[in-house]
């Protein structure tokens, strides 16, 4: 097929062994550790160690891409969690429902009054 996504595998979370998932398990509940934080470290260490045993055979600017890659990913998803855990006032909510509302309401009305 031409579809991309067939040539490529997927790793989900059916894809970490119970040990792992049980160490994310864990940093979440009892130690409180932000999850994404902890694979990206798993990911920063095996990237290392097979850099170290051979495995990824790569000139150190390209090594150094994918840590500023994974980084930036990160810094991404960061800035992504403040933006959905700020709170946005229900007053100011409501408000632009009501403002969204009238002019829905009014701008056709308004219209078809001024245009002949």
């Amino acid at each position: 097929k031409d579809d991309i996504s067939v040539t490529f595998d997927v790793l989900d979370i059916m894809g970490l062994d119970m040990k792992t998932l049980l160490y994310l398990f864990e940093a979440k509940e009892q130690r409180g550790e932000n999850r994404v934080e902890v694979l990206l470290h798993m990911i920063q260490m095996l990237i290392a160690a097979a850099h170290d045993k051979g495995v990824l055979r790569v000139a150190a600017p390209i090594l150094t891409r994918v840590y500023q890659t994974l980084s930036r990913g990160f810094v991404n998803f960061i800035n992504a969690q403040k933006i959905a855990d700020t709170m946005f006032p229900f007053p100011f909510a409501q408000l632009t429902t009501m403002f969204i509302v009238v002019h829905t309401v009014f701008t056709p009305v308004i219209m078809a009054a001024v245009i002949p």
